[in-house]
């Protein structure tokens, strides 16, 4: 993680010391993970770490930049050789993402973008949503098979 992104990660911590967290579960890759512990300082929780949060596996393109062929990633219609498929991706996260939401209202998921777009395969986001930037501190209301969200602290974020 670069200087901008402990930046992020400082002020997504500042604007989630106000909100109700009861616990946190998050990706255990280093960005979401340096993220998830600013936010458990500042709430003094503990975080519990779920491999099926990881962003999609890339195969032969992880550390690349993004190419072309993202949004045909995205779409479900080309698979990264040696990466798991859109499907695969979409189906861990959404499974990670409801056993985090069964633990009990107030649970914050520390993950990456790509969670989004693989959540509206199962429900609809209002608005909908593309990637998000970097901890961007969002609130999420659920009601059957729409989840309502709002950005947290969109002052302090910039």
């Amino acid at each position: 993680m670069n200087d901008l992104g402990r930046a992020q990660a400082a002020v997504a911590a500042k604007v989630l010391k106000t909100e109700p967290i009861a616990r946190i579960i998050a990706s255990p890759l280093s960005r979401t993970k340096h993220t998830a512990q600013a936010v458990a300082a500042e709430n003094g929780l503990e975080i519990v770490f779920d491999e099926d949060l990881m962003e999609c596996h890339l195969g032969d393109h992880e550390g690349e930049p993004y190419g072309d062929w993202v949004p045909e990633y995205w779409a479900g219609t080309y698979t990264p050789p040696g990466g798991e498929t859109f499907h695969q991706f979409r189906a861990r996260v959404w499974g990670a993402m409801q056993r985090a939401i069964a633990l009990g209202p107030n649970t914050l998921i520390v993950a990456h973008g790509g969670l989004w777009l693989a959540a509206q395969e199962y429900v609809t986001l209002a608005p909908p949503m593309r990637l998000t930037q970097n901890a961007l501190p969002l609130a999420v209301r659920q009601s059957e098979g729409c989840w309502a969200y709002e950005i947290l602290g969109e002052d302090a974020a910039g």
